[in-house]
């Protein structure tokens, strides 16, 4: 009602009137709310009730007086000191209800930061205002997603008894409130951190990519420290005793700690999902550098877009002359080739794809992309995404200059006259391209025609090449940003998921600083096994793909025998060392396989079937090999002596 009088006066023009009845509504629901509570915990709850506005009301009054007359930065203490003083007099005043004090200090807590909220608004601090909404907000949201996990977790068996008390433990252990705080207050305060003066494109990625990436890591750690310290703080301190004499096995205790984690990472990650999702919208609301900088965000960072790499377009005949460049090649240098055939032919074909993606000043590139049938009738447009680089020159992101044809017609033309290109190279790009040029049958071919200009020095122009894969392919949209970012947050649970596997696995027989060291080195080896694997290779020096389980031995044993011919020693141990470490990163599931964090900030589609395939592998095939592992050890381990 009092809502309702306030619109109508707002709509015949009485502002200051239509503030007051708003404002004594407030106070009203404030204070019936308050009165409601201090029922529960007081016997004098109209009292408890006063003396609570009184604090609250009154201190907001005195602060924003001392900032209208005086200054802000005295209205502000006055402000934080007048939320602080009705928090804890609601936590004062309850204490005698020690199973809703907290509850209640939750309700104050969260009235006082809407006062706080309020003054900071009026002063215009609105970054200072939406970080603080934000805390309050996931702060609240995971008091309550936890009260309602253990609800659901009521202990109807012994399985869901274990993960309760799991989630009770969580929230008991230093090291894991540690993180939970960090958490909570990190992910709404980062938005701050980004420059308003730069491209709004590069803000939402930059927003999507450090955020996503840091709730990542950090719900990594607080699954490590929580899962290697729960099974070996119940042995150490004699509880897994009382707690096996239920009719309760190691098995399903192992897997009522592990259900315990998913779930408090399911929530975790549910909160911060949502609250990632809701900085970028409201980011993308801000002003924009120019309408290319708005149309970017739209159709490059907020879509989901699938990728088609290039083909060549003499298609099978340029296999075949690959083929017999490399047959004779090998006839005429047969050596070169028998020691390790696999790896000189991956080299060679390398250099003549490079070939084909280079573009000198005497010839034009042509790239073919085919199977775009659906994409001409389902988008107006396509983007053709490069990556140019300019040879023969040392110029830090020198400009490259060319022109474009799309199925022999000149792109773009604009009052009579073929318009060219000139982009910064070492550089992501955007080109839109019309689908209307595309035929029906879903071909497209885009040739491009270097116009460099002759750098001083030189007798002719640099070259321009594309890296092949990633350097330069077709963009099309396939979906929407949600879908995709809902794809992108199964993934991070997933790999919770196996991580909790691993610290539960790794504390069935370890100590809890072992247990940390080990399941740390797994979780860091599975993120960046890419890396790690191309650092391996470095040192053996086995640099393609589609190298075999034989090639790679073979690599290694003539490596070895010619470090071992040679006397370095110190070689020798390098190639052992890399075998242990390809061994460990073939046990190790990769997590690079499924990037969702890339993908969403670029606007890249996660497919259905990565998706499919991070469910079995990290879902299922993961978290069951080491949780039967983990088993196995915990059953022969006697639970009398400690880890210590």
């Amino acid at each position: 009602v009092g809502g309702g009088a306030a619109q109508l006066l707002a709509m015949q023009q009485a502002a200051e009137l239509a503030l007051a009845v708003r404002a004594v509504t407030a106070l009203g629901v404030i204070g019936w709310t308050l009165w409601s509570v201090f029922s529960c915990t007081t016997d004098s709850p109209l009292a408890a009730t006063g003396v609570h506005l009184g604090l609250l009301v009154g201190g907001s009054i005195v602060a924003e007086g001392a900032s209208q007359l005086v200054s802000a930065w005295l209205g502000t203490p006055l402000q934080l000191a007048a939320c602080v003083a009705s928090t804890w007099w609601m936590w004062h005043v309850s204490r005698s209800r020690p199973e809703l004090r907290l509850a209640a200090s939750l309700l104050a807590g969260t009235l006082a930061a809407a006062g706080f909220v309020w003054f900071c608004g009026r002063r215009e601090w609105f970054g200072l205002a939406i970080g603080l909404t934000g805390v309050v907000a996931l702060t609240d949201l995971f008091l309550l997603g936890l009260a309602g996990l253990r609800l659901m977790l009521s202990p109807t068996s012994g399985i869901t008894a274990v993960a309760r008390t799991l989630l009770d433990e969580a929230i008991r252990m230093r090291v894991a409130l540690v993180l939970v705080i960090l958490f909570v207050i990190t992910l709404p305060l980062l938005p701050l951190l980004l420059d308003p003066d730069e491209r709004l494109e590069y803000r939402v990625q930059f927003l999507l990519t450090w955020s996503l990436g840091a709730t990542g890591f950090v719900l990594g750690l607080l699954t490590i420290f929580l899962a290697s310290g729960s099974i070996c703080g119940d042995i150490d301190s004699s509880r897994i005793h009382m707690t096996l004499t239920k009719p309760l096995g190691r098995l399903e205790f192992l897997i009522g700690k592990w259900l315990g984690l998913i779930s408090l990472n399911l929530l975790l990650v549910l909160l911060g999902g949502t609250a990632i999702y809701v900085f970028t919208l409201l980011l993308t609301r801000t002003a924009a550098t120019d309408m290319a900088d708005r149309q970017a965000v739209e159709s490059q960072v907020l879509t989901a877009r699938r990728s088609v790499l290039p083909k060549h377009p003499r298609g099978d005949e340029f296999e075949k002359d690959m083929a017999a460049q490399i047959a004779a090649l090998e006839k005429e240098n047969p050596d070169a080739f028998r020691t390790n055939r696999g790896l000189q032919i991956g080299r060679i074909r390398h250099e003549l794809i490079w070939q084909w993606h280079t573009i000198t000043a005497s010839r034009e590139g042509e790239f073919v992309f085919t199977g775009l049938q659906d994409v001409k009738t389902q988008s107006p447009v396509v983007q053709l995404q490069l990556k140019p680089h300019a040879d023969n020159t040392d110029i830090n992101r020198a400009d490259v200059r060319f022109a474009l044809w799309l199925n022999g017609r000149a792109f773009p033309w604009r009052d009579g006259k073929h318009q060219e290109y000139t982009l910064a190279s070492s550089t992501l790009h955007t080109i839109t391209l019309p689908s209307a040029a595309i035929t029906d049958d879903g071909f497209l071919k885009v040739t491009f025609a270097n116009r460099n200009i002759i750098p001083p020095g030189e007798t002719e122009p640099t070259s321009i090449n594309f890296s092949p894969g990633k350097g330069l392919q077709l963009l099309y949209r396939v979906g929407s940003f949600e879908g995709n970012y809902l794809k992108g947050m199964v993934f991070m649970w997933l790999k919770l998921v196996t991580i909790a596997a691993v610290g539960v696995a790794a504390s069935t027989y370890l100590g809890f600083p072992v247990a940390t060291l080990l399941s740390l080195m797994v979780f860091l080896a599975a993120v960046g096994s890419s890396f790690l694997g191309d650092a391996v290779d470095f040192y053996t020096g086995l640099d393609f793909e589609t190298a075999t389980l034989a090639d790679m031995a073979r690599l290694r044993f003539i490596v070895f025998r010619d470090f071992l011919n040679d006397g370095d020693y110190w070689g020798c141990v390098k190639v052992i060392l890399a075998i242990f470490g390809e061994l460990f990163l073939a046990v190790i599931p990769s997590f690079n396989r499924f990037d969702g964090v890339t993908s969403i900030a670029t606007g890249q589609a996660v497919s259905g079937r990565s998706l499919a395939e991070c469910v079995l592998r990290l879902g299922f095939v993961a978290p069951l090999a080491i949780g039967l592992l983990g088993w196995v050890v915990f059953e022969r381990r006697d639970l009398v002596r400690s880890n210590s």
